[in-house]
């Protein structure tokens, strides 16, 4: 049937030439080319699905970014087109970044999962601790019964902040078989009881060895230390061999250092 009216024929015209309004779809020209979204809507849930509001969305080198609604979805407009990362980010949970091809007529909709971190240790890693620190605590524990039978002293916690020392060496001072002299640089405490060392010569000053913890550290490093870190202090003025610490040959004694914070 032909269509003779002019407002008919105007009405067709409109019908076939009519622009396909936007609903987050692609759209082919007549050349085949691929135009862009006019909106890119990103969905954000968490492992079981539920929507997540607050959570921060950005397109990765470019300004758009905002925060997803109470239905965990946040939009924008006119997205930039070709090749680009979306990243979601939220306290609490492991950043989640997906790569997409904006206006190649790939969905425009996105759906992006968090993960939360990890909150706790694995069993092996507290059973590995708990085996550590019950170590330390035995080696203390001999070397302190070491003490009451030999001699030395044990400076605790309470001691240190009530003396609130400046350094190791006011301390230390004072204590018998011990000379102990604190340098610019250094501090050096030495025995009075002369060849008490495996390889020392009498009459020979021979030194102590520092630990801080149970690691040897020079006299250097003592200088920089602060007592009021300390838990305890435990000083030896001529015991040769101490549990749990690795003594040099040409040393006397040791001054151990047992910090806050075990390492």
């Amino acid at each position: 049937m032909l269509v003779s009216k002019p407002w008919v024929r105007a009405l067709v015209r409109l019908a076939v030439t009519a622009p396909a309004w936007s609903t987050g779809a692609q759209v082919t020209s007549d050349s085949g080319a691929v135009r862009p979204v006019d909106a890119l809507v990103i969905r954000v849930v968490d492992v079981v699905g539920q929507p997540m509001p607050q959570v921060e969305v950005s397109i990765v080198g470019s300004n758009r970014s905002g925060r997803t609604d109470d239905r965990g979805i946040w939009r924008t407009v006119d997205p930039p087109p070709g090749p680009r990362v979306v990243m979601a980010r939220s306290i609490g949970y492991v950043p989640y970044s997906r790569e997409l091809l904006i206006g190649n007529g790939a969905r425009d909709t996105i759906t992006l999962l968090l993960r939360r971190f990890p909150r706790t240790l694995t069993t092996i890693e507290v059973q590995a601790r708990t085996r550590v620190m019950t170590s330390r605590v035995n080696d203390v524990a001999e070397r302190l019964l070491q003490m009451r039978v030999g001699s030395g002293r044990l400076f605790t916690r309470e001691e240190i902040l009530q003396m609130r020392p400046y350094s190791v060496a006011e301390l230390v001072y004072g204590v018998p078989g011990v000379n102990i002299r604190r340098g610019q640089s250094e501090i050096v405490a030495t025995s009075t009881r002369a060849g008490v060392g495996i390889m020392n010569v009498e009459g020979q000053a021979c030194q102590l060895q520092f630990y801080l913890d149970s690691t040897p550290i020079d006299n250097e490093g003592v200088v920089v230390l602060d007592p009021t870190t300390f838990r305890s202090v435990e000083v030896y003025p001529q015991t040769v061999q101490l549990t749990g610490l690795a003594m040099r040959p040409d040393r006397c004694g040791a001054i151990v250092i047992n910090s806050m914070r075990q390492r």
